[in-house]
Order: structure tokens, then C-alpha cells, then sequence
């Protein structure tokens, strides 16, 4: 009835689950006997995205392409009394006091090959017991490919693989649910012991931000070794595409002795940015023949069909009209204190007279 996926990108992050999806039932916590779990019947579950919150999570998300893989595994058989039996690779795992703290890390432990940072390596060691999927509304709503129903009772781990927009990584934490479940197993007291076959969990989704790279290729048709090295000046600045926020801002130079191209690499920006470029200095004697300043929009690492970085393109002539002069020389050096470029009116040579 289901089909299992062989596409497993895990998470790795934490996700905020509501009160009646953390706790297992029956730890720490007699169960009363009043009513015996009916074994003929079948559990559902139903998963909720805690977006709602956040008008602007939910629009990105929306954004993912793919729809996101859900995958279930069955721990545990319950029993008639309510207790459970661990089953083939979970036996090994027990519900002492306090288990519920550590039993999702475990059992995803056993599911996965993990590495020295907890992430997963490679596909999963158990095959999962059911995987659907589910679709990210605009609004925040989570709507699933097959609904998860007529589920075996028990206790299952569930967990979503990681999902990427154009400019966010989502990411949620394994977490385990007990299918059938009672508000007694949770709250104790006079809480009701009834016993309930339907299940939902609330899913709060983390991110962290996507990067990206541009490029600068400098090209230098013409020069005139008498007049030295030629340096030209950039200056990189990322904003935010909506609100105009500037998210990055800096300056790259490179140096000439020759005709030629060069290229500036400069990474880590946002992706999803809006990203200008300006040659501030254009070298002495030289001037500029073609640019393109942008704004261009930086493309994520790995991003399909984005092989190489955005790329934004300068060239320069020696400008054979231009006039050398005397008295003060403006020029564009690095202000090693101050970590930028400024403009100066001293001659290399006063300067090195200091």
C-alpha cells in the first residue's frame, strides 16, 4: 500500500513538538487497568506544520520543489495491557524511567549509520515501515500524499529527511508517538485512561540559511609597463531581494602587470540575495570599456542547474589620452587598520619616507 522511497537527505536539527507527540506513555507512570487496548483496531496519524506562526516560513517553504519524505518505523508491539514489545532490530531498547529523553536518539541511532557530528551517512540500515509524502502550503498547511492510516498498533519513530528551498535548509528531529495513546499516559491524575486510535503531531520546522558564491572575472585588454601595476577595486554588496536590508558588504581589488584576466572568487554569500557589483577604482590611467554591475541574484550551493557561480564581468584599457601630471595623485589603497580601502593623496614614495 505504501511505497518506500530511496531517497533518504535526514535531518539533523531540532523541531518544537507538541505535548501529546514527546512523551511515551507509560514511563515513569502506572497505567490504569480500566480498559484494555482493543487489539482488532488500527491507529492514524496526522501531522500539523508549525508554520502558522510564520507567514514567511511558510511561503519559503512552499518554495522546497519536492514534496517532503515522511518515514515511519515500528519500534514495538502493544500489548493488550498497554506495554510495549520491542521487535527484530529495536530489541535491545527499553522503556525505563525517563526513556522518552533518549529513546528517539537511540532508535535513530539503530536506523542510521551516524557519524562523529550524530548526522546520518548513506541510507538507512532498517528499511522503514511506511513512507509518504507531504506538500507545504503557502499557509502553512501540511497535506500528506497517502494518508497515515489503518497503522499497526505500536510505537513508532517517525522522522522527515531534510528539505532545501532556494535560500533555507529544513530540517526536523526523529521523534516518537505511541499509537493508541491516553491522556492519563501523559497527565496523570484524573486525566482519562480511555484509550485513542487517532494521533496527531505538531511539526516545527528549523533552518538555517543556504549559501552561495559569485564570481568577478577582471579582463585588462591593454597596459603600459612604464606606468607600474594596475589595480582595480570592487566593492560587493548583497541586500535582502524584499525588504532592501543589506546583508553583505565589501571590497575586493586585483592587480595587474599585464594584459590579461583575472577572477575574484567571493563566497558565503546568502543565497536568494540581491547582489550588485561596482569597480570603484578603475586603476591609474586606465578606463572602463564594458561591466555588468547587476543586480544579479546569488544561487545556492549545489543548486540544480547552477554548476558555476553568478558571474559578473569587467574589462579596462589603458587609456593612452591620459594625463600623468604632477603635485597630488589620488590613489585607492588598503588601510591594513582599518581593514577597507581608502582614498589617499600620498605618493608611495612619502609614504615610505615615514
Amino acid at each position: 500500500m505504501h511505497v518506500i522511497k530511496r531517497k533518504y537527505r535526514i535531518l539533523t536539527a531540532c523541531v518544537l513538538v507538541g505535548l501529546l507527540t514527546v512523551a511515551l506513555p507509560g514511563i515513569g507512570r502506572s497505567i490504569q487497568a480500566a480498559e484494555r487496548v482493543d487489539l482488532t483496531k488500527t491507529g492514524s496519524l496526522k501531522l500539523s506544520l508549525g508554520a502558522e506562526d510564520s507567514r514567511e516560513m511558510a511561503l519559503d517553504m512552499a518554495q522546497t520543489g519536492e514534496p517532503l519524505q515522511v518515514h515511519l518505523w515500528k519500534l514495538a508491539d502493544m500489548t493488550e495491557t498497554g506495554t510495549y514489545e520491542f521487535q527484530g532490530e529495536f530489541q535491545g531498547l527499553t522503556m525505563e524511567v525517563d526513556s522518552w529523553k533518549t529513546l528517539p536518539e537511540e532508535a535513530f541511532a539503530l536506523v542510521y549509520q551516524l557519524d562523529e557530528a550524530g548526522k546520518p551517512e548513506g541510507e538507512p540500515k532498517v528499511e522503514p515501515a511506511v513512507t509518504t509524502t507531504a506538500e507545504v502550503s503557502p499557509e502553512g498547511g501540511l497535506t500528506l500524499g497517502e494518508e497515515l492510516s489503518g497503522l499497526e498498533l505500536g510505537l513508532y519513530l517517525v522522522a522527515l529527511d531534510a528539505a532545501e528551498s532556494p535560500r533555507y535548509e529544513y530540517s526536523f528531529t526523529p521523534m516518537v508517538i505511541s499509537l493508541p495513546w491516553s491522556e492519563y499516559q501523559y497527565l496523570g491524575g484524573t486525566a482519562s485512561d480511555t484509550w485513542q486510535y487517532d494521533r496527531e503531531a505538531t511539526l516545527k520546522p528549523a533552518r538555517t540559511p543556504r549559501l552561495g558564491d559569485i564570481r568577478i572575472v577582471k579582463t585588462l585588454t591593454s597596459y603600459n609597463a612604464s606606468m607600474g601595476d594596475a589595480t582595480f577595486v570592487f566593492e560587493v554588496t548583497a541586500a535582502d531581494p524584499e525588504s532592501g536590508e543589506v546583508l553583505y558588504s565589501n571590497v575586493f581589488s586585483a592587480t595587474f602587470s599585464a594584459v590579461g584576466t583575472k577572477e575574484i572568487l567571493v563566497e558565503g554569500l546568502p543565497a536568494g540575495a540581491k547582489v550588485t557589483v561596482q569597480e570603484v577604482y578603475s586603476g591609474a590611467n586606465c578606463q572602463i570599456t564594458a561591466s555588468e554591475e547587476g543586480p544579479k541574484f546569488v544561487a545556492a550551493d549545489e543548486l540544480e542547474g547552477t554548476a558555476d557561480p553568478v558571474t559578473f564581468r569587467f574589462t579596462n584599457a589603458y587609456d593612452e589620452e591620459a594625463k600623468n601630471g604632477y603635485g597630488v595623485e589620488n590613489r585607492f589603497r588598503y588601510d591594513t587598520e582599518a581593514e577597507t580601502y581608502v582614498w589617499t593623496t600620498d605618493r608611495e614614495e612619502d609614504r615610505r619616507q615615514e
